[in-house]
């Protein structure tokens, strides 16, 4: 059997049985083959409405992904408003912003957000400060104690309660006796109020008063006592999805005590565990939804419970456990997004083959564009290459004078690092000295390359030319665009966390055009006189 032959052979095993498998997958778990449910999933849709007075923008907080809680679908809707994503990694909060579609005129707008989330099926107690997430890593000194427009820490009327309630406590005492004595009062003195639809305008210590407030008012309170007492603390704003299909937004309190955050929630007297159900939309006592030139706003949430009729895992067929067992989807949100960079390489991988042996393109290095386009494809694809490749440029007039020097190549290289470093440093400051975004685009993993590639850039401009060099800077920044822009699709990733398997027609791809050896696109255009002879030469022939 020749090499062709086998390759041919192989690839068609890889493609079939990755197809077969995906079949296989789809008949066994049906619709959870995207998103796997159980017990503890949950739809939540975010309904909103309003009168806008012309050019309406809104902002809507989404549940964050954290280890007790997954976001595994996310969907929106409006037919007024067009809708910007919130950044991948966006802190303590993660906020849709939806602008009104070209039009000035009043009218009404509504818009829905669903999302589809997987609750930890355990109550959550306090987390430790170990825990992999940023979010619940100890807090740094002086933070979650300083005061807030409507969190009044350091008022007289606050430290004198403050000081009251925990008088009957000796110098022994720990901070978990203190956060208990300031708990109490709130649950037991502060009267709970009905709060209605919008945000709570009641501070700390209105609440303190009047002895009573709405849920986001005694949690406001509780944290301005906790935090005159010493105790980092904050309040968590989200949803209780156990309380009913139709609600607003909840608030609690975390603490933390004892290497500990420790949740408390005053208006279903829950001190130091709440239930799993309590889905976190965000950190802080900033509203879910918030507009500007609108009016008459209003928002409900609307909660569905998908698991909840669910066999078993004992009375599953086999077949059906084995494939839920093994989804991607079931990994912890850290390890998922390891995974997502070890999905989509190997299509980026494909993409240079297509690129560099079908159709005929350069570039420096065989698999740099596939490392840049991957760097970039979680952030807007175009201005995150117009800065990496500025840096290049920067870079390159940096080798040019240290040329000058004849160093050897490792302190050369090393020199170069340096001098680059230095330039990023720079554009930092630079950068948050006039409240610029270009920092957002310089990502770690394209850096590590960028030493090499000016060495490259160097090395080819000298053996050829400096038009050579740029034409290949060129193609190579054209094909890492068309794989960033590839890999950024949504379905892309979605696709490949739910059918792992079509690594299998990757491969297959990839093996194919490993025995191609015909002409290459820009070939054929290269050389086209020899392809199509001249019409004076047939007519002479003939």
């Amino acid at each position: 059997m020749s090499r062709t032959s086998l390759c041919v052979l192989t690839a068609a095993v890889l493609a079939l049985s990755s197809l077969g498998i995906m079949a296989l997958r789809t008949q066994v778990l049906g619709d959870e083959v995207s998103r796997p449910i159980g017990p503890g999933s949950w739809k939540v849709t975010l309904a909103v409405r309003g009168q806008s007075e012309g050019n309406a923008r809104l902002w809507t907080a989404t549940p964050l992904d954290l280890e007790r809680q997954q976001l595994m679908d996310v969907a929106y809707f409006s037919e007024q408003l067009t809708h910007k994503l919130p950044e991948p990694r966006q802190g303590d909060r993660r906020r849709v912003v939806w602008s009104q579609r070209g039009t000035s005129a009043p009218s009404e707008v509504q818009l829905r957000s669903e999302f589809v989330v997987t609750m930890t099926q355990t109550r959550s107690a306090g987390q430790s400060a170990a825990a992999p997430d940023s979010l619940y890593a100890a807090p740094a000194s002086g933070e979650y104690l300083a005061a807030e427009p409507l969190i009044e820490t350091s008022h007289e009327s606050i430290s004198e309660q403050a000081r009251r309630l925990t008088a009957h406590l000796d110098s022994t005492a720990s901070p978990l006796d203190l956060a208990q004595a300031l708990y109490r009062f709130v649950e037991q003195k502060i009267r709970n109020e009905v709060r209605f639809e919008g945000s709570s305008s009641t501070s700390a210590l209105q609440c303190l008063h009047r002895g009573s407030g709405d849920r986001c008012a005694r949690s406001r309170l509780l944290v301005a006592l906790l935090r005159n007492r010493n105790i980092p603390a904050r309040v968590v704003s989200g949803v209780t999805l156990a309380k009913g299909p139709e609600q607003q937004g909840h608030y609690w309190v975390e603490a933390f005590v004892l290497d500990h955050w420790l949740p408390m929630c005053p208006t279903y007297k829950l001190f130091g565990r709440v239930p799993s159900t309590y889905l976190i939309l965000g950190f802080g006592d900033r509203p879910v939804v918030t507009g500007k030139r609108i009016r008459d706003l209003k928002y409900t949430f609307l909660v569905e419970r998908l698991g909840k009729d669910a066999p078993l895992e004992s009375a599953e067929p086999p077949l059906r456990r084995l494939f839920k067992r093994l989804s991607l989807y079931q990994l912890p949100t850290t390890d998922r997004r390891l995974v997502e960079v070890l999905l989509l390489m190997p299509v980026a991988a494909l993409m240079v083959c297509l690129f560099r042996n079908v159709i005929g393109l350069h570039s420096f290095g065989t698999f740099t564009p596939a490392l840049i386009g991957l760097a970039f494809h979680d952030l807007n694809s175009m201005p995150g290459l117009v800065v990496f490749v500025s840096i290049l440029l920067v870079g390159w007039l940096l080798r040019r004078l240290l040329d000058r020097y004849h160093l050897l190549q490792v302190p050369r290289i090393a020199m170069m690092l340096t001098l680059l470093m230095s330039v990023l440093i720079g554009l930092i400051v630079l950068s948050n000295h006039y409240g610029a975004t270009t920092t957002r685009y310089i990502s770690l993993f394209p850096i590590v390359i960028l030493t090499g590639m000016v060495e490259r850039f160097w090395t080819l401009e000298n053996e050829d030319s400096t038009l050579a060099s740029f034409q290949t800077l060129l193609q190579t920044m054209l094909m890492a665009l068309a794989i960033a822009l590839v890999l950024s699709r949504p379905w892309m990733v979605k696709h490949f966390f739910s059918y792992p398997e079509t690594l299998g027609l990757v491969m297959a791809g990839q093996l194919l055009i490993g025995r191609y050896t015909g002409y290459r696109l820009m070939e054929l255009f290269r050389f086209r006189d020899f392809v199509q002879p001249p019409t004076n030469y047939t007519t002479q022939a003939a």
